[in-house]
């Protein structure tokens, strides 16, 4: 079993390395040494955690010990390094084969998986739970996730009320997709449903504006002891009812009610009974799983209001019947309203994140949590885990030629979201920042590994380190083609024609991880998150038609809570990434675990040069002391906007407000010639609304930006021990070529290429006081660039792939041969011009798999003695390369350029490229037949498979040879 402590700061990852400079898979490099190979410029160690994991759900877990050991197999086989287990709904047809969840058929499953993913060197993290998220059968009503019901009644002085206090509970939400479509069986239970309790009536004069808590007038048999005094009374009753929603996806034996992550009694009965069942099963587990939080209309817990006053100081019951009063729009409502957001974000912090990752602990597992969606401060809910994980679902359309966008709905990369995960960890100093990728990166069966590819760029250079595909199904050997599908996934398994090549995708995500698992992180800047502004706003900064809303869930979209954050603080973080500033979040809690000093902000894990401030309007008090003790110790403090203009909440306002005055003087008494810059004990204050002026501070305090960013390039520093790593992707629609300034001191400089597995030396030169290097990077391409401060290294040159302007075309007549697919092998054909497939005929156009391309073409000596780059053009999806019998490699990614490396002959040559497809068009095809197997609930993204259009498919060229510099 892993050892907690070694895991999370990194104590497992070696410093052994791997692979020649010649371009060798990671599969036949890993762990070997080429002669004359310069070790400082090796891949970091490859482990079960450096290649990519995939979740791995298991339908109604109608699994045999067989099927298991042959699906991991060939996931290891394929360069996955490990799966996280969920077991979710049943598929129709096969539930005599359930084995239901947590009983011992299922723990057999259990065994058999950990032994054999053990033998095979991959990894198993299991979900805490059936489908997603807490929730099961043995979550009673009154333990499940709460609600609040509210009533009014009327009366004037004098008046007495006649009826009981009393509301009357709504049912049971109607079954859902996948719970109508089961066998009634295997429906979850519904259970009755208890007299919701009251938990406040509260009088309000609606003239004077008086109340009374009338709370514990109330007598057993319900009935109020009141008689109404002189005014017009109304009365608002609350009463603590449940969502009775229940867990999304479950399979048989764990379909059940959510539970109260606001309760610690509730989450607490949930992780016993799960652990008491798995008992010493779970030492072959690294990690517990929590999905994204979807929490729909939770908003209550029974304890609330007492741990309200608890937590912010005063009894919320006065002021309950103005917060419930949607058409209040007082400052003293939203004051209320925001310290009610906060109470329920520390509950859920308290209660669920930090109980569920201590529980786990004590049993030797890790936890992996997506803490967005959930109604709480991110920064706080992701640190809690140990493995805090991110989403993309993807989909974007990125301006790289070539790389398609998904289906609709499109969703915009949100890389400010992302980072809330990365950051939580680098405060923390966790080795691993999780994110589930590609989750619908396009409908079913249309994910190529050129979409893939962007996707994962986009989130290493936020941070991510370690992506879990979303994913891969268990189906049965024997279930017709294309086997059993997620109703949401990007469909990562054999049926699926993407997995011919799927290897050639994960070696890259390992050579890429194994860099960006290892040394620490690059990251400078502490930018503040302003939270309570959120919290202020309305609706607590989410769309919402709650009135009011307690528990604003914020979700992996980010709109509009981040993307619309009322402060502005959403843009000024992305000035500083596209200026190349490297910088983390930081929350409320976590910045008062720094302490500051001349050298910088410290805590046990890291160290930060300076803190912005982004025109945060409402601070709390105890933030802004902190503040002001990190600038008294010495370090860089920057209110980027202005000073905040207030605390929030409501209790001891007055007093807090003049605290803050103070606070706020002696961050600005000392002010320098520019008015600018203030003097604050050993630091500095700088208050600015000019980019540049902000800009001047952090470099002031010894912030390193890099002016690389300038190009349009993504890029992310990491330190390794005698230097830098800077992972740099080209996600625009121009060629980056041109020598760029390196932010830190470097006397040497390597580039790592992950997708072809070469690394040698770079260019340099001094120029303005700076060090230089050449980057060129074609749209679409990827590089590490290694720095070294001191060391000057002997290596080869790195070859980059320049091209002369020099070309031939290859032209036809082509002849293609279907190798493997369906529903049937279209018959070989020569064509005289490259077309799609679906052009050629029914046959082809139905045809799902792989065909070959082979031509002759004519090469003079000259040009056979210089060195060529095979540009293929357009291709749909995937192309193996081969030239006069020499496999040059698989183009699989944009561009879909391969070096022939010498395999060019004077005279006659022979080019063969074996194309793949996507398995979209035999879908279609089966669908318009209707022999498509309909057995588990899907969720086609745009349309029935038999009202899609055919995908464009094979070889489309134009085939070119670019001529390339030596």
């Amino acid at each position: 079993m892993i050892n907690r402590r070694e895991f999370i700061h990194g104590g497992i990852l070696a410093s052994a390395a791997l692979t020649s400079v010649s371009g060798r898979s990671a599969a036949a490099t890993d762990g070997t040494t080429s002669p004359g190979e310069v070790r400082t410029l090796r891949w970091p160690e490859f482990t079960h955690q450096t290649r990519p994991w995939t979740r791995w759900w298991w339908p109604g877990s109608i699994v045999t010990e067989d099927g298991l050991r042959r699906e991991l197999d060939r996931l290891a086989d394929n360069g996955f390094g490990g799966v996280e287990v969920q077991p979710i709904y049943e598929p129709h047809g096969y539930e005599e084969s359930i084995r239901e969840y947590l009983g011992a058929e299922w723990m057999r499953a259990l065994d058999v998986t950990v032994e054999h993913a053990g033998s095979r060197n991959l990894g198993i993290d299991l979900t805490t739970g059936s489908g997603w998220t807490f929730g099961v059968p043995w979550i009673p009503p009154e333990l499940s996730a709460g609600r609040v019901l509210v009533e009014r009644w009327r009366l004037r002085g004098g008046q007495r009320l006649e009826g009981e206090v009393r509301t009357e509970h709504p049912p049971h939400p109607d079954l859902v997709d996948e719970e109508r479509l089961a066998r009634p069986e295997f429906r979850p239970p519904r259970p009755s449903i208890p007299e919701p309790p009251l938990a406040a009536l509260i009088a309000r004069d609606s003239g004077t504006g008086r109340t009374i808590d009338l709370t514990d007038r109330v007598d057993g048999d319900r009935k109020l002891d009141w008689t109404a005094p002189s005014g017009d009374w109304e009365l608002t009753g609350l009463f603590s009812g449940w969502v009775l929603k229940r867990v999304e996806r479950a399979g048989p034996g764990g379909k059940g009610l959510l539970a109260d992550y606001f309760d610690e009694h509730s989450i607490r009965q949930h992780l016993d009974h799960f652990g008491d069942s798995l008992g010493e099963r779970g030492q072959g587990i690294r990690a517990l799983f929590h999905d994204s939080f979807e929490l729909q209309g939770t908003d209550w817990t029974a304890s609330v209001l007492e741990d309200f006053a608890r937590l912010r100081g005063y009894a919320p019951a006065p002021y309950l019947p103005e917060v419930f009063d949607e058409r209040s729009t007082s400052e003293r409502r939203r004051r209320v309203l925001t310290d009610l957001r906060e109470t329920f974000s520390d509950l859920f912090l308290e209660r669920f994140a930090r109980q569920w990752s201590d529980w786990s602990a004590e049993r030797g597992w890790l936890t992996r949590n997506q803490a967005h969606g959930s109604p709480a401060n991110l920064l706080d809910v992701y640190a809690a885990a140990d493995i805090p994980e991110t989403e993309y679902t993807g989909g974007d359309v990125l301006p790289v030629p070539g790389v398609r966008g998904g289906a609709q709905p499109v969703h915009s990369p949100t890389p400010l979201v992302w980072r809330m995960a990365s950051s939580a960890a680098h405060l923390r100093g966790k080795s691993l920042v999780g994110a589930e990728t590609m989750t619908w990166r396009d409908e079913h069966y249309h994910v190529s590994l050129s979409q893939a590819k962007p996707e994962v760029d986009l989130l290493f250079s936020a941070g991510v380190n370690h992506v879990v595909f979303h994913g891969t199904t268990y189906s049965p050997e024997e279930a017709p083609w294309p086997g059993l599908s997620f109703y949401a996934s990007t469909e990562l398994r054999p049926a699926n024609t993407a997995w011919q090549q799927v290897s050639e995708l994960n070696e890259y995500i390992t050579r890429c991880q194994s860099v960006l698992q290892s040394g620490e992180h690059g990251n400078d800047v502490l930018v503040y998150w302003p939270q309570h502004d959120l919290w202020a706003a309305p609706h607590g900064g989410v769309e919402s038609s709650e009135a009011p809303e307690l528990t604003p869930d914020y979700g992996w979209k980010g709109d509009p809570w981040m993307h619309s954050h009322p402060t502005g603080a959403d843009e000024l973080a992305d000035k500083l990434a596209r200026r190349g500033w490297q910088f983390d979040w930081v929350s409320d809690r976590q910045l008062a675990e720094f302490s500051g000093s001349r050298s910088g902000i410290h805590n046990q894990h890291c160290t930060y040069a300076a803190v912005v401030v982004p025109g945060a309007e409402l601070v709390p008090l105890e933030t802004v002391r902190q503040l002001r003790r990190l600038a008294a110790a010495g370090a860089m403090v920057v209110f980027a906007g202005a000073l905040p203009r207030d605390v929030p909440g409501l209790g001891r306002l007055d007093q807090r407000r003049t605290q803050l005055a103070g606070i706020l003087h002696t961050l600005t008494s000392r002010p320098s010639d520019d008015s600018v810059e203030h003097r604050v004990g050993a630091g500095r204050a700088v208050v600015t609304t000019s980019d540049a002026r902000l800009e001047k501070a952090l470099a002031d305090a010894g912030s390193v930006r890099e002016p690389i960013a300038d190009s349009g390039l993504k890029v992310l520093r990491r330190k390794h021990e005698k230097g830098e790593y800077r992972f740099l992707a080209n996600l625009t629609g121009e060629l980056v070529d041109d020598w760029f300034a390196l932010g830190t001191l470097a006397t040497s400089a390597a580039a790592l290429d992950p997708l072809r597995d070469e690394r040698g030396t770079v260019r340099m030169r001094r120029k303005d006081g700076h060090d230089h290097v050449r980057v060129r990077l074609a749209p679409g391409e990827s590089l590490f660039l290694k720095t070294f401060r001191r060391e000057r290294i002997d290596a080869a040159e790195y070859r980059a792939l320049v091209p002369t302007g020099q070309r031939q075309r290859v032209g036809g007549p082509w002849r293609i041969e279907f190798l493997e697919g369906g529903p049937s092998l279209p018959r070989p054909r020569s064509l005289d011009s490259l077309a799609s497939w679906t052009e050629l005929g029914t046959a082809e156009s139905e045809f799902s798999g792989t065909a070959r391309y082979a031509v002759e073409f004519h090469a003079d000596r000259d040009r056979a003695a210089r060195d060529w780059l095979l540009d293929l053009g357009e291709v749909r999806e995937t192309a193996r390369v081969t030239l006069n019998g020499h496999h040059l490699g698989t183009a699989w990614s944009v561009p879909f350029r391969i070096p022939l490396n010498g395999a060019l002959s004077a005279g006659r040559n022979v080019l063969e490229v074996e194309v793949t497809n996507l398995a979209a068009n035999r879908v279609r095809a089966l669908a318009t037949r209707g022999t498509l197997p309909d057995s588990t609930y899907m969720q086609w993204r745009t349309a029935h498979p038999r009202e899609w259009d055919p995908q464009p498919s094979g070889l489309l060229g134009p085939v070119e040879l670019l001529e390339i510099e030596r």
